[in-house]
């Protein structure tokens, strides 16, 4: 997308298309919703009476802190909840799985908004964070979310929809393409001295790695025959914590961004919400202010050079998620 096109989006006001008999009775569960616009797509899920509504969250006091705050603007308290999800952590993942297993009857939604983006060079699970997080982790939940979803879909007759929040950033990032290790993806992206990028750079890539991964999933699980759509999207440049961990630099240039052309969290939330009520027509598609938009897709992506590495990608990154659950990329795909 071109910088006018950006623009023109950025001051484009935003419908919310997610209405309340969409949502009436039904159970979401949103991660990184204890600020920006996890937060803000919580409130407006609550407003549009939804039965349930799951705050995934890293902090327990943040999550409390967030609940108060969802509670006090929507006047509907007991609707929300908090629940621990650390994605760094496979431990967690797979408790967060099993407890929604075990207590909630339904899920209708899984908004995959939580995401890590720092300055620091570190490891969790033995991959660089940004990357563990934002691919591994937040793959390895929808992995793992899969067969009870498809449960759901089978008992309801609904289609549940797992929608995970990317970014266009990615878009600027196929130099890194280039220079991976495209036979040894995650041990080679979690290598110091050959990806001491900064901290925006690393989170770009990881955006660019977890939308190959998104696509390759959407294509070996049709929402044909699994009644589970997926979807990607990109909510525009937002005020919201994203960079409260990236370097100094970061935080200036992202701030005065931010007070050109950002939107508010709550206007970015609204891409969420068209998220989990697109309908099949956008399953493995890219939505982008509020519209399913493939065309915005470079073709290193979509042409059969991009769909091969996409498998690639796919196929070392159910390695990774097998050491974690081992047989849950069968269980997803192939299991009723």
């Amino acid at each position: 997308m071109g910088i006018i096109n950006t623009f023109r989006h950025q001051y484009t006001n935003l419908p919310i298309r997610l209405t309340q008999e969409q949502c009436s009775g039904k159970t979401y569960i949103v991660t990184g919703a204890n600020i920006g616009l996890g937060l803000e797509c919580a409130k407006h899920l609550v407003r549009l009476q939804a039965k349930r509504v799951i705050l995934a969250v890293r902090s327990e006091s943040r999550g409390k802190g967030a609940l108060t705050e969802l509670e006090s603007e929507t006047g509907r308290p007991g609707v929300a909840e908090v629940w621990m999800l650390d994605l760094s952590s496979f431990d967690s993942i797979k408790a967060f799985v099993n407890r929604v297993e075990v207590q909630l009857d339904r899920v209708d939604g899984l908004i995959s908004n939580a995401a890590n983006a720092t300055a620091e060079w570190t490891l969790t699970e033995n991959i660089e964070s940004t990357v563990a997080v934002n691919v591994v982790g937040t793959i390895l939940l929808s992995v793992l979310m899969m067969p009870y979803l498809k449960g759901v879909a089978k008992k309801l007759g609904t289609k549940p929809v797992m929608s995970i929040v990317t970014s266009d950033l990615a878009f600027g990032r196929q130099e890194d393409l280039r220079k991976m290790d495209k036979n040894n993806i995650f041990s080679d992206v979690s290598d110091s001295r050959k990806w001491s990028i900064d901290g925006t750079n690393r989170y770009a890539f990881s955006k660019l790695l977890q939308i190959y991964a998104i696509r390759q999933f959407a294509t070996l699980a049709p929402a044909s025959k699994t009644g589970v759509i997926i979807n990607y999207i990109n909510p525009g440049l937002c005020n919201t914590g994203l960079t409260r961990y990236s370097d100094s630099g970061t935080k200036v240039m992202v701030a005065v961004l931010r007070g050109v052309m950002g939107r508010s969290a709550e206007w970015g939330s609204r891409n969420l919400l068209h998220g989990v009520s697109v309908g099949e027509e956008g399953h493995g598609k890219h939505l982008s202010y509020c519209e399913i938009d493939e065309e915005e897709l470079p073709s290193y992506i979509t042409d059969a050079s991009g769909r091969e590495l996409g498998k690639k990608i796919w196929d070392q990154l159910v390695v990774e998620l097998e050491r974690a659950q081992p047989g849950c990329g069968k269980k997803a795909l192939y299991e009723d």
